[in-house]
């Protein structure tokens, strides 16, 4: 279940770690591309986790952040994709 009614709105919240808007623009790309951008996205993630370690700057844990909730949307994308058929 990715929403929850709210009782003062006809409008379901969306529950999810990362958002609807990316939710939506993740479901348009072909699987094929979902499945190259989440081994690039795993690099970079990694590699800024690398880079925070050795500098102790918070920007390289935003790019992190960014970067794993952009994952898991991807990875819930292909997961949900995969259970579909």
């Amino acid at each position: 279940m990715d929403y929850l009614m709210n009782p003062f709105k006809r409008k379901e919240i969306w529950i999810k770690p990362f958002s609807e808007k990316v939710s939506k623009r993740v479901a348009k790309i072909p699987t094929m591309e979902l499945e190259q951008w989440a081994e690039q996205a795993t690099y970079e993630v990694g590699r800024c986790m690398s880079s925070y370690a050795k500098q102790r700057e918070t920007v390289f844990l935003e790019e992190a952040l960014l970067g794993a909730e952009a994952l898991h949307a991807v990875v819930n994308e292909l997961k949900v994709r995969t259970t579909r058929h």
